[in-house]
């Protein structure tokens, strides 16, 4: 995916391009049923390219290895699908990628020129060190390539390679998942600031909190829709307003 070369700008020396065969994942490892469903249907997986593999060795940044943590290599991985497959499958595609590719990923899903970039917190599986866990997933809206607005404009350059923190593979790709935090809260600033690993995982939480909250005013007002006490219906609208009280607060937080 050449356009997404020149977004990434990594060094010509990290850059494989070399095809991940959908048979890789089916004689290595045990799918389940829908997993293999998934792999099977050419519409929502036409392609894996695994496009670069950033190490000690290819970009002369060092490792970083800490309790259950390890980063001996990124890899950057884009996976093609259709539109339709694009708009339904993107979360079932990303997750077959990172569960079973034990390597820090960072994964984009991508018709056209619009596309979805992925990374993953993953820690070592404590009964299989082979295998690795999932503990935190991190996903942008869908991209233009070309940028469609400043808040995109700006990220995309954000990903440059020149421009991320190569202390260790970990900052490295942290660099990655900060972008995408800051794309997150961008909706909500209004601008799209880079912030630090600790601010970004606060902004996680927080980001999360509402999510939480949003969760919880849609399941009362179907409560209150099947609610036919007017008492109970304005107990109900009450606790809906508090929680959009509570959210408008959360969202000072991301400024």
């Amino acid at each position: 995916m050449e356009k997404l070369n020149e977004i990434l700008q990594i060094p010509d020396r990290c850059l494989l391009d070399r095809k991940i065969h959908k048979t890789f994942f089916k004689k290595n490892f045990e799918l389940t049923i829908s997993e293999r469903k998934l792999l099977d249907d050419f519409s929502i997986v036409v392609g894996i390219d695994w496009i670069a593999s950033v190490s000690p060795v290819s970009a002369n940044i060092p490792k970083f290895e800490a309790g259950q943590f390890i980063y001996e290599e990124v890899q950057i991985i884009s996976v093609q699908t259709n539109k339709d497959s694009f708009d339904r499958n993107v979360p079932k595609i990303a997750d077959v990628v990172q569960k079973y590719i034990p390597y820090p990923i960072v994964l984009f899903i991508y018709y056209d020129d619009v596309f979805v970039m992925n990374t993953c917190d993953k820690r070592i599986n404590q009964n299989d060190s082979t295998l690795r866990t999932i503990e935190q997933r991190y996903f942008t809206e869908p991209i233009s390539m070309s940028g469609t607005d400043d808040k995109q404009r700006a990220f995309l350059n954000s990903l440059i390679y020149s421009q991320l923190d190569k202390t260790n593979l970990k900052t490295y790709y942290d660099s990655y998942s900060q972008s995408i935090v800051a794309l997150q809260t961008a909706a909500f600033s209004g601008t799209f600031t880079n912030r630090s690993k600790d601010r970004s995982d606060a902004d996680v939480k927080t980001l999360q909190k509402m999510q939480a909250l949003q969760n919880e005013i849609v399941t009362l007002q179907n409560l209150a829709k099947k609610e036919t006490q007017l008492n109970q219906q304005v107990i109900i609208n009450t606790q809906v307003q508090d929680k959009r009280r509570e959210i408008n607060y959360l969202q000072t937080l991301l400024t």
